[in-house]
């Protein structure tokens, strides 16, 4: 069953999400077989899969709903789909155990399995690359061109948002005085705010692109960010030390099989374990996190 709670924008109201994926989850059909015995009783409560908010509800559910499916058949128990209406929402379920899986953003999953009793179960083969991105008749050439104009971004509490404000630090630049971040509610959202004029440039990610299948001369490129680890997908470890240890081998195998083409439409290749590297690399953009929060910018 898929259930999921769509963010708001500035121009459309909050929906139930429960029941728009509710309808939504009847629309997919997955072949998924359970790879290991697991026992599990019909009256057990459904777990709950908990996607971060970076996209539509029915996007999200187009995407991850084979996901879902999967979960459901590999524990022989139900899995509902639910996202939030902001990633403040999606951290704060994340953070009080509501979910029993999630793909969320790097460094949440970072903030998840260090605070949040989460555990890694694999991330994709591709990296996260956010992308500073103009209309292709945009006048801004360069990133000094950027000086007092407005930048359309996904969510104040976006892995992409935070790399973009490191960004304009080292620029000089103050936000909010030097140049403007517009918070959209997804990345379809920013760039529906480019495209009317609404902003003067947005961050978006590839894998982002590849989701919406955006043309390649409906945008420029202004700037690439570093690439760093990508969208996680982790556990709660109440789920149990060996079960958790089948799930993450039994993913992995599915990511390279019969669930090649889930992952290719998201964009993430094949799945691959979570390294140290990779928890590493995510530390300063949780010092980022920590320190906007405690500055009350957040």
């Amino acid at each position: 069953m898929a259930t999921v709670r769509e963010p708001t924008t500035a121009s459309t109201p909050l929906r139930p999400r429960r029941n728009l994926l509710r309808a939504l989850g009847a629309l997919f059909v997955t072949t998924a077989t359970a790879p290991f015995p697991v026992r599990s009783r019909s009256s057990d409560p459904p777990l709950v899969f908990g996607v971060v908010p970076y996209l539509s509800a029915r996007k999200l559910a187009q995407l991850y709903e084979p996901i879902r499916a999967w979960f459901a058949a590999t524990l022989a128990q139900p899995v509902t789909l639910e996202s939030a209406p902001d990633y403040r929402a999606h951290f704060a379920r994340t953070a009080g155990g509501e979910y029993d899986f999630i793909a969320t953003s790097p460094y949440f999953g970072r903030i998840a399995q260090q605070r949040h009793g989460m555990v890694g179960l694999a991330r994709p083969s591709t990296p996260l690359e956010p992308l500073l991105i103009v209309l292709p008749q945009s006048p801004i050439r360069t990133l000094s061109d950027l000086k007092g104009r407005k930048i359309a971004t996904s969510d104040p509490w976006a892995n992409l948002t935070l790399a973009a404000r490191r960004l304009f630090r080292e620029q000089g630049w103050v936000i909010g005085r030097d140049l403007y971040l517009e918070p959209t509610g997804s990345h379809a959202n920013s760039f529906a705010h480019l495209q009317q004029g609404l902003a003067d440039a947005a961050v978006v990610s590839v894998t982002a692109i590849t989701q919406l299948n955006l043309a390649a001369d409906r945008y420029r490129i202004l700037y690439r960010f570093p690439p760093s680890p990508p969208l996680l997908y982790l556990a709660h470890r109440r789920l149990g030390e060996s079960r958790l240890a089948q799930l993450r081998r039994a993913l992995l195998a599915w990511s390279a099989q019969e669930g090649q083409a889930v992952f290719a439409r998201l964009g993430h290749g094949t799945l691959q374990p979570i390294t140290d590297a990779d928890w590493d690399a995510l530390d300063p953009f949780v010092a980022d996190f920590d320190q906007l929060v405690a500055g009350g910018h957040a």
